[in-house]
């Protein structure tokens, strides 16, 4: 099913560390190069996630003649993924092709390629250097997520903890916002705390994104936005992605809860319409989380995302609204 769209969040190419670079072609799971090519999907961003070092170890540390584990540092692992991708997008220019910016994205998709952007996730890549964001955006990295789960360099993770909630960026982080504000690299505050956005709203000079946050309102979880938050975004000139992974999507309070209904559409389209609701139409935009999280949403990959197009459309959202929702709003912010 062709259904032309940008997403802001997937971590499918930890797959690709993990299994090789031809698995981001046809390897399992939501994403894939030849799922997105079918669907003619416009554009997607691949996560360089930082995992825990005791998650590093069991999913990605070498065995060593001892029968230990030896865990790549942050910086083997970051040229080791981005060359995983490169590696992939080489192999399988016919069908989709790296991209810095807008000119480009809409150049590939002329041709008709999908488009992807490098992101990373977790800023303690940065390790209080500074000079370390001139060679990510040399590299293609248009957007970095401040902070993962743990406190880093940069700031403070979403917590249930008020005090931990309402810690600000870090001087590190300020400064860093700062220069990535100067290399138009995207802030994006999805896994931050509350005090980190509100200083990242504060001291950013240009739109910042939530790549794959929902509505708090509907489903109370710290790492949803609240009202307020998607007003401050929005008014930004920011945008949001919808995120499918079940914790933040169905209704109630689903902090340290098990055994949540998997997503549905209708679940979806009722975070969708409330983020039109209190931030209007240029803020809401896709951040899946495909591939970074177990389950088996009713949208489990790039065929059936129509799916949510189409009953968009019979709640009566109009086409120009939906061209937004499905990739304009993500090129503008990438312009």
């Amino acid at each position: 099913m062709i259904c032309h769209y940008a997403d802001m969040h997937c971590d499918t190419l930890l797959r690709g560390y993990s299994d090789g670079a031809e698995s981001l072609y046809d390897g399992t799971g939501h994403i894939n190069f030849k799922k997105m090519a079918e669907a003619q999907q416009v554009l997607q961003f691949f996560a360089v996630f930082f995992p825990p070092e005791k998650a590093f170890e069991m999913r990605f540390g070498r065995k060593k003649p001892d029968g230990s584990r030896e865990v790549p540092d942050d910086e083997s692992f970051y040229r080791d993924a981005v060359k995983v991708l490169h590696e992939a997008v080489d192999r399988h220019n016919d069908v989709i092709a790296l991209a810095r910016n807008r000119a480009e994205v809409e150049n590939n998709r002329k041709s008709g390629k999908s488009s992807a952007v490098l992101t990373i996730e977790d800023g303690r890549f940065l390790d209080n250097k500074i000079s370390r964001l001139t060679g990510l955006y040399e590299d293609g990295v248009r957007a970095i997520a401040l902070t993962w789960n743990h406190e880093n360099c940069l700031g403070y993770p979403n917590s249930t903890d008020p005090e931990m909630m309402n810690r600000g960026l870090k001087p590190f982080g300020i400064e860093a916002l700062e220069e990535m504000n100067r290399l138009d690299i995207l802030a994006d505050v999805s896994h931050l705390n509350a005090g980190g956005f509100w200083d990242v709203a504060k001291h950013s000079h240009k739109p910042f994104i939530a790549s794959h946050s929902n509505c708090y309102a509907i489903t109370k979880h710290p790492r949803n936005l609240t009202d307020e938050q998607i007003r401050a975004l929005a008014d930004k000139g920011g945008i949001m992605g919808l995120n499918f992974f079940q914790s933040f999507v169905v209704p109630g309070d689903t902090v340290g809860k098990k055994n949540l209904p998997e997503t549905t559409v209708d679940a979806l389209a009722a975070h969708i319409e409330h983020m039109y609701k209190v931030g209007g139409e240029d803020l809401p935009a896709l951040g899946t989380d495909f591939d970074g999280f177990d389950g088996k949403p009713e949208i489990d990959g790039p065929d059936k995302m129509e799916l949510l197009f189409d009953r968009l459309a019979k709640d009566g959202f109009s086409e120009r609204t939906l061209d937004k929702f499905r990739y304009e709003n993500v090129l503008r912010v990438l312009g």
